[in-house]
């Protein structure tokens, strides 16, 4: 079995005054036993090293029951930043990574 290289994404944006910088965390994955799991971003301040935002975005099937690899939109990242602000990440403090789950 062959396995897909991952690609490289990523950038910088600038959210709430915070310098943040994004890369691809993980491709989504199909799981035959149901446990699908979607596109995972990671985020971390551009300028130090502080606690990780790891944003999961919802599985999509494409028809046929092949996997897609979504590209992320950088407008729809800082609104989900935001979110993720708002539910409790703090870009200056430490800690475990900051999983945040989007529907």
């Amino acid at each position: 079995m062959t396995r897909r290289k991952k690609r490289e994404l990523g950038g910088e944006l600038t959210v709430e005054g915070f310098p943040l910088r994004w890369s691809l965390k993980s491709e989504q994955m199909w799981d035959p036993k149901g446990a699908h799991m979607g596109l995972r971003l990671s985020v971390e301040r551009a300028d130090e090293n502080r606690r990780e935002l790891v944003l999961e975005y919802p599985f999509q099937e494409m028809p046929g029951g092949k996997t897609e690899r979504p590209m992320p939109d950088p407008h729809r990242l800082q609104s989900d930043i935001r979110a993720a602000m708002a539910a409790g990440w703090k870009p200056k403090s430490r800690g475990r990574p900051f999983v945040f789950v989007l529907d």
